[in-house]
């Protein structure tokens, strides 16, 4: 019998710590000793060293012996490395999105959606500009101002959207750059139409970016962009090559 969600008595608070504490680890600017980590979980020194022992001893967590500190070990990035090579955007696009980069002397990247987040799973530097390949990596590359942010809120529900509006920042990074909840809310049904979004030097001078959706049993699940130089535009947003990408990531069957 599926369990009700509702009905919070089904969690294991031993496995809420042991993520709550992974997270902290993950997280953290530097490493942390016991006491320190057992402010963050709100619980006892005592059931902190026994959450750290236990991830000591499957290798997740390493000992500073000098400091008496702890940190994360690379065991959780190769436990990462795995989850995206199994992962489906990566099963049913990646070679796609190496051909296409490749066809159209592009940067492309795979971008899976996660909440009102983009998290960038794959990339193919064709694009020889720094700037343009390090973009993707910008802290302060923002939603409402990129072409797969744009694209993840389009795919967002009105209740989401409206939270993602009531917490954003709008900065005028570029004369392009839409700096209001209308102009945006209006872009993002333009996308909804069209099947694709368009960074037009909105963050990032000299730059075009186009997003195409990835579907997973068909459901958006994440973003193939393409990026390149501004002076590509007409020959990337050409009906033609738009056709071409968008039939060639159509969701294969499995």
């Amino acid at each position: 019998m599926m369990l009700d969600k509702s009905d919070y008595s089904y969690k294991i608070a031993s496995a809420e710590k042991t993520i709550d504490l992974l997270e902290i680890l993950v997280n953290c600017d530097g490493d942390l000793t016991v006491s320190e980590i057992a402010k963050h979980l709100f619980t006892h020194t005592s059931s902190a060293d026994r959450y750290l022992l236990t991830l000591l001893d499957m290798g997740y967590v390493a000992k500073n012996n000098e400091t008496g500190k702890f940190h994360m070990t690379d065991k959780i990035i190769q436990l990462n490395n795995t989850l995206i090579a199994h992962h489906p955007l990566t099963k049913l696009y990646l070679d796609t999105m190496h051909t296409l980069a490749y066809e159209f002397d592009t940067t492309a990247h795979i971008m899976s959606f996660l909440g009102n987040k983009t998290i960038t799973l794959h990339k193919d530097l064709q694009t020889h500009n720094i700037a343009f390949n390090n973009a993707f990596f910008d802290p302060k590359r923002y939603n409402y101002c990129s072409a797969p942010g744009k694209l993840l809120l389009s795919t967002l529900s009105e209740r989401d959207l409206q939270d993602y509006f009531s917490k954003a920042k709008f900065i005028k990074f570029t004369k392009t750059t839409l700096t209001n909840e209308k102009a945006v809310r209006e872009d993002l049904e333009k996308i909804k139409k069209r099947g694709y979004s368009i960074h037009n030097e909105e963050w990032l001078t000299g730059n075009l970016t186009i997003s195409f959706p990835l579907r997973v049993n068909g459901i958006i699940k994440g973003a193939m962009s393409f990026m390149c130089d501004i002076e590509m535009k007409d020959k990337m947003l050409n009906t033609e090559t738009i056709e071409y990408i968008k039939a060639k990531l159509v969701e294969p069957e499995r």
